[in-house]
């Protein structure tokens, strides 16, 4: 934990180093959560083009199977 001196005699529980502490904490946190899920969308919404062109590859690919059948 950080220890920041302060001319002023701290009172209560949550010192205002202790606040701020806390606020930077929170702002950290923020920030790699919203990281982590911009990962998270980023990632399913490549993996779910990569599933669409392979249902679109073995659809054709069934079409022009069925087309030399005929």
């Amino acid at each position: 934990m950080k220890t920041i001196s302060s001319t002023l005699p701290e009172r209560g529980i949550l010192t205002s180093a202790y606040k701020q502490e806390i606020k930077e904490n929170i702002s950290e946190t923020k920030r790699a959560t919203l990281s982590k899920m911009k990962t998270i969308i980023e990632n399913h919404h490549n993996k779910f083009q990569s599933q669409t062109g392979t249902i679109l590859q073995v659809s054709l690919f069934a079409i022009a199977l069925v087309l030399i059948v005929i």
